[in-house]
């Protein structure tokens, strides 16, 4: 029995890598549109869990780890942009404000689902309008919720954070290592 990310965010190999992890990486491909009119949290719950499934279907010996994470803005759910003019566009919107991200984690074993939740409140600088254009530039918007990356718009756009750094990143490792989630797989 194996341990299977059913991710291809870099970021969350890498954190699960450093929680002591070894696994091998699956990457479901399921259709992410809130055609239900979900509330945030109940979409990325409901994201999450539904890649689990997809990759527990062809391999349900394994243990299917599985997340996402969303940009929650005025309770309206911010995606990946669809464009930089997109990006911009949504930056500008979350420009000296706050916002929340939300990442949810599932664990899918044995006919089993395990799904935690977080949310940490991002709140942004007042920024320019070169200061946005120069980041869309500069790094790659378009496959990120929010139209940003923490790791690389940390020093550009960040007034502060109020809740678990991970979480930002996809991975609620606050929420994770309290969880019934990390005591399944170390006992695995």
């Amino acid at each position: 029995m194996d341990i299977i990310l059913a991710s291809s965010s870099p970021r969350r190999k890498k954190i699960l890598q450093k929680l002591g992890y070894n696994f091998i990486i699956k990457v479901p491909n399921i259709n992410e549109d809130n055609t239900s009119k979900l509330n945030p949290i109940d979409y990325v719950i409901d994201v999450s869990m539904r890649k689990g499934l997809k990759v527990h279907q062809q391999y349900q010996n394994d243990y299917v780890i599985s997340g996402d994470t969303i940009v929650e803005f005025q309770n309206k759910i911010i995606g990946k942009p669809s464009s930089n003019q997109d990006a911009f566009e949504v930056l500008s919107l979350l420009s000296g404000r706050s916002h929340y991200v939300i990442s949810a984690l599932s664990l899918t074993y044995n006919d089993n689902q395990i799904t935690i939740f977080d949310s940490t409140k991002v709140c942004f600088k007042t920024l320019k309008k070169d200061e946005i254009e120069n980041y869309i530039n500069n790094f790659n918007v378009l496959d990120k919720a929010g139209s940003y990356n923490i790791e690389d718009a940390e020093k550009y756009f960040i007034k502060n954070i109020d809740g678990c750094y991970n979480n930002i990143v996809g991975f609620p490792e606050q929420k994770f290592l309290k969880s019934e989630m990390k005591r399944i797989l170390d006992e695995k």
